[in-house]
């Protein structure tokens, strides 16, 4: 799976999850440079609930890597749901 995540765009992923990587991709690489192009190619395989989800799901999980980098991330691993 993870062979297929990081090629997403040649895998045998479904479309659903390649738009969700796309957006993915997008918000962590250059959020301001998403084209309308790449916006409703989005829009057209995700609902605007899973588009929201999307987001803050990777908010979440990138919001610590400035505490990792400065190494004062948990020493636990805390999980948590949407």
């Amino acid at each position: 799976m993870l062979d297929q995540v990081d090629h997403y765009e040649t895998s045998d992923l479904s479309e659903t999850q390649r738009a969700a990587l796309r957006l993915t991709d997008a918000y962590l690489v250059a959020p301001g440079a998403m084209t309308d192009e790449s916006r409703d190619a989005i829009a057209r395989e995700l609902t605007p609930d899973q588009i929201v989800e999307t987001v803050l799901k990777v908010m979440g999980f990138a919001s610590d890597k400035a505490m990792v980098a400065l190494g004062l991330d948990f020493d636990e691993i805390r999980l948590f749901d949407l």
